[in-house]
């Protein structure tokens, strides 16, 4: 499976990569990885390419077109991104923009135009309202929107090994709330 993982520096892209990092091997399964981050420390766009599969990889890179699910943590960067989708591409994206692009000119119809033509299979989620709502930061939507791809079972990992990978990245003080972020993922 194909994951590209995207968003802007902050956001916490790269600590998403590390649970997930943790849940395949949890299960035995092969991995790579590669981060791609400009200015990230300012707000600049990061992706990661995530690939798991039951034999080596050897590339961790992901081809044009190639991507199985897209998991966006905001609107705009989803759109940056497109080219990595075809038909059967699954967009999880948060429903929200990044406080760095006060995009008044973009909207979630703008995106679908943009993510239409290439994915049929688009989930515009509230993981940052409802995070904002029930744990009072929106710093967990990464977290929810995961919990939503291993509930539906769009991404091949089980609900135990994600919660094992979570405690594993997280200190004990944050853990607790990105489990709660994380089975939230069930209600999105």
């Amino acid at each position: 499976m194909n994951i590209l993982l995207t968003g802007i520096g902050g956001q916490g892209i790269i600590t998403l990569k590390k649970v997930l990092s943790y849940a395949v091997l949890k299960e035995g399964k092969f991995f790579r990885s590669s981060e791609l981050h400009g200015l990230s420390q300012k707000g600049g766009e990061v992706l990661v390419h995530f690939r798991i599969a039951d034999q080596e990889i050897f590339s961790p890179l992901i081809e044009k077109g190639g991507a199985d699910l897209i998991i966006s943590l905001d609107l705009h960067q989803a759109s940056r991104v497109v080219d990595f989708a075809s038909k059967k591409t699954i967009f999880i994206v948060d429903n929200s923009f990044s406080p760095f692009f006060q995009l008044k000119k973009f909207s979630q119809s703008d995106f679908l135009k943009i993510a239409s033509p290439f994915s049929k299979k688009i989930f515009i989620l509230e993981a940052s309202k409802i995070c904002q709502e029930k744990l009072d930061s929106d710093v967990y939507k990464g977290t929810a929107l995961l919990g939503f791809a291993c509930f539906q079972k769009i991404i091949p990992l089980k609900e135990k090994s994600m919660t094992w990978a979570l405690k594993k990245v997280f200190p004990a003080d944050l853990f607790q709330k990105n489990k709660k972020a994380f089975l939230l993922g069930k209600t999105l």
